[in-house]
């Protein structure tokens, strides 16, 4: 099983020369020739949605913009068309999970989930898309909390797999990343694919297009312990310097060690 997550890098007026228009081909190709089972997108807008879903039709795509507004954007899951979908939903990080918009009063923008069951070859699992607060470190703890509890509630439903992916806007340094991985902010263990090359942590995950290596590293996919890691790597495709988003995707093969 193949799985990415990939921040597009929402279509901002200010990035100029690298608005999405300009690089949504390279965006294609990766979808495209990278043949993943599961891509988890972040910073998606309303018509960069479109684009893909015009373009990319090798796969179904989930998940709600997290606010009626016109310009707001998605966290969306993209589930090859060879695959099962079972059921999906997206959720809100906050004291009112099924409130569109709603948002915990220090986040500066409302924070979501999209989340799907999903079988793969016969194996069923839960794959979960986030993209963190990133202004406070407040917001982050306590959006990673609200996940956790909210997916924790469906696995006393169906014990499955997970896999959560996404842009935590923290550093593997970070205490919040640090907490999560050792289970202090959830019952469930899970770890992060980057652990099978720990060299991968002195790889950046964004820069800002520069390209100069002097980015962070806060693009993760996580998974339970059901699951066996077999590589992951950081993608770094590009046209002549020019890159697809100010992100690079983090892409994995992983397996299920354990049916359920």
């Amino acid at each position: 099983m193949r799985i990415m997550t990939f921040n597009l890098r929402c279509d901002f007026p200010l990035d100029f020369n690298n608005r999405w228009d300009s690089r949504k081909d390279m965006v294609y190709h990766i979808m495209r020739d990278y043949k993943c089972d599961i891509i988890g997108t972040q910073e998606v807008k309303d018509n960069m949605f479109y684009d893909i879903e015009d373009n990319i039709k090798e796969y179904n795509i989930i998940g709600k913009p997290r606010t009626k507004n016109i310009s707001s954007e998605r966290n969306n899951i993209l589930i090859s068309k060879k695959h099962i979908i079972h059921k999906y939903k997206t959720f809100w990080l906050s004291e009112n999970p099924d409130k569109i918009g709603s948002r915990k009063w220090y986040s500066l923008f409302p924070r979501i989930c999209t989340t799907a069951i999903v079988e793969i070859d016969n194996d069923k699992v839960r794959i979960c898309n986030s993209h963190l607060d990133n202004f406070l470190p407040k917001a982050r703890e306590y959006g990673l909390k609200k996940l956790m509890e909210i997916i924790e509630k469906e696995q006393e439903k169906e014990e499955l797999p997970i896999i959560l992916m996404g842009d935590f806007n923290a550093i593997p340094d970070s205490k919040l990343i640090e907490d999560f991985t050792r289970g202090k902010l959830s019952k469930k263990k899970l770890v992060a694919v980057q652990d099978i090359n720990k060299n991968l942590y002195n790889e950046v995950t964004r820069d800002n297009f520069k390209r100069k290596q002097k980015g962070v590293h806060i693009d993760y996919i996580f998974v339970s312990e059901e699951i066996e890691v077999v590589n992951a790597e950081i993608i770094k495709y590009n046209i002549d310097g020019k890159y697809p988003s100010d992100h690079y995707p983090l892409m994995a093969d992983i397996k299920i060690k354990k049916l359920y």
